[in-house]
């Protein structure tokens, strides 16, 4: 299946014929600052698995502090397009009206799962 190759694929615009199984729980997965490494994280995900994410920027690893969830769940494998998701995540943060302090840390990561389609 071709999950954010060419667009952003949302959760909400998978068929509804499709059933999808996301029993298992979130984890995260911080970046150290450098957007490029989405790439990786792409990468690494393997054959056959399907992930769902939230990108989400945070003044601190403790997501109790102030936390952005740059967009809806959109959906990725291995074979998604990392600059799509880049180019998409720096559209969100720019319009999202959100501004650094000065001396504020942003973190980066992904909140994500895993999950299942049967047909």
């Amino acid at each position: 299946m071709n999950l954010t190759t060419n667009s952003i694929t949302f959760l909400k615009d998978i068929h509804s014929d499709i059933k999808i199984d996301m029993r298992s729980g979130w984890r995260h997965h911080y970046f150290d600052g450098s957007l490029s490494e989405i790439s990786n994280f792409i990468k690494l995900i393997g054959d056959d698995k399907i992930y769902l994410l939230i990108p989400l920027f945070s003044s601190s690893k403790s997501l109790s502090i102030a936390t952005l969830n740059l967009s809806e769940p959109f959906l990725v494998n291995n074979k998604s397009n990392p600059a799509l998701i880049i180019k998409f995540i720096m559209d969100q943060w720019n319009t999202s009206g959100f501004e650094i302090r000065e001396n504020t840390i942003i973190t980066y990561s992904f909140k994500f799962k895993r999950v299942w389609f049967s047909y």
